[in-house]
């Protein structure tokens, strides 16, 4: 295998016009289903429904068509719709009947674990759930630190893996040479008078980058072949983010798999284990179809059980997260490769590593949405995205209010910023992308507004049917319990309900204050190593964080109260008043000690 990029499948002219016609196409149709239909609940969710079991059934047809014998028919027939030619702009997701089979050996992959001060009990689970990993034959840990705290993650890959293994310090993080490199090129071509290509420097500064990687890895003696070969590699470099220990951890990974000849590249943080399937079937989820550049997989708790949050968190993932994830992905247009579990075929990195890292927004630079712009680059440049609906990976989640709502902010801005601000992505693409990010990006903004709407008029924006909203409930919850892969425990039934709402309530506001916030720096939330869980942040900091949520369940409290005084109970005007201003003040109260003083 080679290091050089691979050329992405090609979107011809027509198909792209095709592609926007698409786009403008699915404007009017959601609002005619939206407002002429009288269940456009009920009528999305079987959309929904139809296009996740659509992207269960493709998966799978990709996985026989890559365990079918060479010259053999394919064991499960595709239906018409199918069998588009491999240079369609959907990038041939469908045709399985013109692939190829793979040959096993070329389903191994190569994991890397990136992190920063991650617990050290979390981060030996991590990093031995690899052991029993099927189809990985390396693993790369980039740890983002160089302190004497962040030796403790070194001292845990070490004792994890003592033998085959080794440790490189990079004196100066990749991401930092590459950003210098860049610049000093765009400058020095602009004072010369010659035309700036970004393509060309970008190539050139990809090629520096992996003559760096070569460079430490020779110095360190770290070779792939023989009874002492190294399978275990773990650098760490200065402090900066996860961009920018992601960069230099996957420029390593291009170079130790061009070495041992491996074409997929599993991704994923300190916080993640993994099943002994995880990495084995995502690769059978795309292997056999050249033009598919990645893939994620669904998610599951390993800390369900660590308090209320993470129950209902729970079902948040089995359920709502489920269902929004995999309706996009049976074209392959996923938008959203999940940190925690993300595959790659390495063919298709060279061309985006650059131009994603140095990602900026109206000027400023960009970190906080790693994830979502890796992916974007790959949908820009015509590569196929897919969402392996029933593999799984097992990921931690915030087990207090007010992580779990920077860590949706935080994901909130990542979402505006490739949704709204990357149009380029949707003439490359089928529409069903752009029908999916316009239902994504306005429902929420919608019920923020006809919530404010009816807390400042007492009159209603949009009207929504009881049984609508009921069905829609019931039948969320069957489908999910008969045909979701990854099952809810029986005593974990009870929190679903719960977790509607859990959702749902704060939605509104996380995506509207997200969206106002859309440049903000920062994670959100700390790392779990026990010296960053004790510090503490200013009142203001804490404020601009989760304020939102204290002012937002004031206002729904205040909503609340105004319908049961106009439609439950009759109160006189002195009456209602004392109950709607007591209302808001008892539901901000009870937000501001779940989310405010429990930060500062």
């Amino acid at each position: 295998m080679s290091i050089q990029a691979q050329a992405p499948p090609r979107v011809s002219p027509l198909r792209q016009l095709v592609n926007i016609l698409g786009c403008i196409f699915c404007l009017p149709m959601c609002w005619a289903a939206t407002v002429h239909c009288r269940w456009p609940v009920t009528l999305d969710f079987i959309l929904t429904v139809t296009l996740t079991e659509l992207n269960r059934y493709v998966n799978e047809g990709r996985r026989m068509a890559l365990r079918e014998p060479a010259g053999g028919r394919p064991l499960s027939p595709p239906s018409p719709m199918f069998k588009e030619k491999m240079d369609d702009p959907e990038k041939g997701t469908l045709a399985i009947e013109t692939i190829r089979p793979v040959g096993s050996s070329r389903l191994d992959c190569l994991a890397s674990v990136v992190g920063w001060r991650e617990d050290p009990d979390l981060f030996t689970r991590a990093l031995e759930s690899y052991k029993a990993s099927k189809g990985c034959v390396f693993l790369l840990v980039g740890i983002d630190g160089d302190e004497a705290q962040d030796m403790e993650m070194v001292d845990v890959f070490n004792a994890v893996y003592p033998s085959n293994s080794a440790t490189i310090h990079i004196p100066k993080p990749l991401g930092e040479v590459a950003q210098e490199l860049r610049s000093k090129e765009v400058s020095m071509r602009r004072q010369q008078g010659q035309p700036v290509d970004l393509t060309e420097i970008d190539r050139m500064v990809m090629s520096h980058c992996l003559d760096l990687a070569r460079r430490h890895l020779s110095q360190a003696g770290v070779h792939f072949s023989g009874p002492d070969a190294t399978s275990q590699l773990c650098i760490r470099q200065r402090h900066m983010h996860k961009k920018g220990v992601m960069f230099s951890t996957y420029v390593f990974s291009l170079v130790i798999a061009d070495a041992l000849g491996v074409e997929f590249l599993w991704s994923s943080d300190s916080d993640t284990l993994v099943l002994p399937d995880s990495l084995s079937r995502s690769v059978e989820s795309i292997a056999v179809d050249p033009s598919i550049g990645g893939a994620s997989t669904a998610l599951i708790l390993h800390n369900r059980d660590d308090g209320v949050i993470a129950k209902l968190a729970e079902t948040v993932y089995w359920g709502e997260l489920y269902l929004t994830r995999s309706m996009p992905a049976a074209t392959a247009t996923s938008d959203c490769q999940s940190g925690p579990s993300t595959l790659f075929r390495l063919s298709a990195m060279p061309s985006i590593l650059v131009p994603w890292y140095l990602q900026t927004i109206w000027g400023k630079r960009m970190i906080i949405n790693e994830d979502r712009h890796l992916t974007t680059n790959l949908l820009l440049r015509g590569w196929g995205v897919v969402f392996a609906s029933d593999v799984a990976a097992a990921t931690d989640t915030p087990t207090t209010m007010a992580r779990w709502l920077r860590q949706q902010v935080r994901w909130g801005r990542a979402t505006h910023i490739e949704s709204l601000l990357q149009p380029k992505i949707y003439p490359m693409n089928h529409p069903l992308l752009f029908f999916s990010m316009a239902k994504r990006e306005s429902g929420p903004v919608v019920a923020w507004l006809a919530v404010v709407y009816y807390f400042f008029t007492s009159k209603t924006l949009i009207t929504m049917e009881p049984p609508d909203l009921l069905v829609r409930c019931i039948a969320a919850l069957a489908y999910n319990m008969l045909r979701n892969p990854h099952r809810l425990r029986t005593r974990s039934l009870k929190w679903v309900i719960p977790g509607v709402a859990f959702y749902h309530i704060p939605l509104p506001a996380v995506h509207v204050w997200s969206m106002l916030t859309l440049t903000a720096d920062g994670w959100g939330t700390s790392m779990r190593a026990s010296g960053e869980r004790a510090k503490k942040e200013s009142v203001r900091q804490a404020w601009f964080e989760t304020g939102f949520f204290v002012v937002w369940m004031g206002v729904v409290a205040g909503c609340l109260a105004k319908w049961l005084s106009s439609s439950v109970f009759v109160m006189s005007s002195s009456s209602f008043s004392l109950f709607f201003v007591a209302s808001m003040a008892s539901a901000s109260y009870a937000a501001w000690r779940l989310t405010v003083r429990q930060t500062c």
